[in-house]
C-alpha cells in the first residue's frame, strides 16, 4: 500500500471520546489529507465537532512524510502542543511511536500522546492515547472515517 496514493482527499465519519476524568462523548471528525507536488509530503488537517450540537471541540494541523513503509507524523495544535510522530506502515497499520511532544507553557500537562491509523481503501480508523492527570496511556478516542470526496 502507498499512502501517497491512498490517503490523500477528504475522510468524516464518527467518534467516541472518552477519559478517566471526563464524561463520554461522541464527535464527529474530519481529515484532509492534500499531496504537496513533486514530494512524498501529505499535507494533514483535522477538525473535530460536537455529534449533537455540532460546535467545534479540536483542531489540528501538520504533514505526513512517507519514506517507504517509514512514515512520520508532524502536528500543531492550538492548545499548546507539537507532537513528532514516528511509524511504519504494516498490512495498512501505521502504529506511531512519539519521538518528541512539545508543550507551550499554558498548555495543560500532557506527558505523552500516542497514535494509531488502520488504513484502507475505503476507511480510516483513528485511535488516540494519552498519559495526563495520573493515567498512563489510557484510550482516549476513536474515529472511523470513509472517504467522502469521491
Amino acid at each position: 500500500m502507498n499512502l501517497l496514493d491512498v490517503l490523500p482527499g477528504v475522510w468524516e465519519g464518527p467518534g467516541d471520546g472518552h477519559y478517566p476524568s471526563i464524561e463520554p462523548f461522541g464527535y464527529r471528525e474530519q481529515l484532509t489529507f492534500m499531496r504537496l507536488p513533486g514530494k512524498p509530503i501529505i499535507d494533514y488537517r483535522q477538525r473535530t465537532a460536537h455529534a449533537e450540537t455540532g460546535v467545534g471541540l479540536h483542531v489540528e494541523c501538520g504533514y505526513v512524510r512517507v519514506a517507504g513503509d517509514r512514515v512520520e507524523l508532524l502536528v500543531a495544535q492550538p492548545t499548546g502542543f507539537a507532537e513528532v510522530h514516528h511509524g511504519t506502515l504494516r498490512d495498512g497499520v501505521i502504529e506511531f511511536g512519539i519521538t518528541v511532544l512539545g508543550r507551550s507553557a499554558s498548555a495543560l500537562e500532557v506527558a505523552s500522546v500516542r497514535r494509531r491509523w488502520a488504513v484502507g481503501a475505503d476507511r480510516l480508523v483513528v485511535d488516540l492515547w494519552m498519559s495526563y492527570g495520573g493515567s498512563i496511556d489510557e484510550h482516549h478516542l476513536r474515529a472511523q472515517l470513509r472517504r467522502t470526496d469521491t
